[in-house]
């Protein structure tokens, strides 16, 4: 059988739960069928969108099928979500094409039943997309539509309000955009987009750093800039947490849950070889992959180590950055997979994690030094409600201000960094800058 993107998402549709991460299941399928660089990146394109609006595609499968997904094996369903993805969304495959293709994997798959199954139900979806203009809209006000688990929908709406809760899931139900950051600054803009474009990577101007890539990441990676460390990818949200702790040349940071190591190799460049990183994190897989990014990047000053940021014992510092496991709620468009997984009970317990990280790590900080305590969750119980109560207990610190810092968009009423996608074309970023009294 040919080893395309149409078969390689089956391979992980057909293996997608809401217990196995969605990276894990790229990593092992690429390292099964060892696919070229563009199957890759097609393949991770059409698995994105599809987990991203799984719950609309089955929504639709059952209005045009009459079954539940409960009712159509694993198989079947997988197909059946890769064929409405290519009919309702991908410009690329001709109607006609997405079905053929979808019956004859189906034939492979399985049997000629379960092809007919599959003919009869995408042709009918086919006429319900080309002869009723309004089919779409009348779904439209079914919360299924939205593609996100009802606790979440209940949440955002209270928190973010009604206009808000629209807003937040047409961002996270389409793929955000991507950045690079110049890591040399003595690459002007323009020389970079100059060699980018030559790649035949277009790009824009997003700040005096960040350059906004107009399509995905694929080529940027295999460019040498990348390689050579010259650029990164990341968010400028992300950044943006990096600047709240306002390090300077020479500076020594400790940073904690810091793996994979994106905003290490920012703070890296910023303290430049007289300064000192001391990265870690928990997982030791997470660090090896901190570790293994030193080669491309040639930085001798970040120092990986795996450490548990809620109990063992860290160099004492005048500059700390706790990037907090979090329910990543602020990035869901970019990891579509995270809403499957998270349990509404995830949240406190988040909270109370990050509120155990928090205070032990605060025990490291030299008089009038700085923390800066930062999630990609946009909940209020990771992010105000973690930081009040250690203030509430640790009376030697108090918050400082980031004015100078960050853009004061970005800035909300009580002086954190909070982004949202919608509002800012960035990921949902939360971050506050904590100030140590002598």
């Amino acid at each position: 059988m040919r080893i395309d993107a149409r078969f390689l998402a089956y391979e992980i549709l057909n293996q997608f739960n809401n217990k196995i991460k969605l990276d894990k299941l790229f990593e092992k399928t690429f390292i099964k069928y060892d696919p070229d660089s563009r199957a890759r990146a097609r393949t991770v394109a059409i698995i994105n969108d599809i987990i991203r609006l799984i719950g609309r595609i089955d929504f639709m499968i059952k209005k045009v099928s009459g079954k539940g997904n409960h009712q159509i094996t694993k198989s079947i369903l997988s197909i059946l979500r890769i064929g409405f993805y290519e009919i309702y969304l991908d410009g690329l495959v001709p109607d006609y094409a997405a079905v053929d293709s979808a019956v004859e994997l189906a034939k492979k798959k399985s049997n000629r039943r379960s092809a007919g199954f599959v003919n009869a139900v995408l042709r009918k979806f086919v006429r319900k997309k080309n002869n009723d203009k309004n089919w779409f809209n009348s779904l439209s006000n079914d919360p299924e539509w939205n593609s996100m688990p009802m606790w979440i929908q209940d949440r955002w709406k209270k928190n973010l309000g009604s206009k808000g809760l629209i807003e937040m899931l047409e961002s996270v139900n389409k793929s955000p955009p991507n950045f690079v950051r110049i890591q040399d600054k003595e690459d002007s803009l323009e020389k970079v987009m100059e060699y980018l474009l030559d790649e035949g990577i277009e790009v824009e101007v997003f700040s005096e750093s960040f350059l906004k890539i107009k399509g995905g990441t694929a080529k940027v990676l295999q460019t040498k800039m990348f390689k050579n460390g010259g650029i990164s990818i990341q968010n400028p949200a992300s950044a943006g947490v990096v600047n709240c702790l306002d390090v300077r040349p020479g500076d020594i940071v400790v940073d904690v849950c810091a793996a994979p190591g994106t905003k290490s190799l920012y703070l890296s460049s910023l303290v430049g070889d007289s300064g000192r990183v001391f990265a870690s994190d928990m997982i030791k897989e997470r660090v090896e992959m901190g570790m293994a990014d030193l080669e491309r990047h040639g930085k001798s000053n970040i120092q990986w180590e795996v450490k548990n940021a809620t109990k063992d014992d860290f160099t004492m510092t005048d500059r700390m950055l706790i990037d907090a496991p979090c329910t990543g709620t602020g990035v869901l468009g970019r990891k579509p997979d995270i809403r499957w997984r998270r349990k509404k009970s995830d949240i406190q317990e988040m909270s109370n994690k990050q509120y155990e990280i928090l205070n032990h790590c605060s025990k490291f900080i030299n008089p009038n030094g700085i923390i800066v305590y930062a999630t990609c969750s946009i909940e209020p119980e990771e992010n105000w409600d973690v930081v009040d109560r250690f203030l509430n207990f640790n009376t030697s610190f108090c918050l400082d201000d980031i004015h100078s810092m960050v853009p004061k968009s970005w800035i909300d009423k009580k002086g954190a960094l909070r982004t949202l996608p919608y509002m800012h074309g960035v990921d949902g970023m939360f971050a506050v800058r904590l100030k140590r009294s002598l």
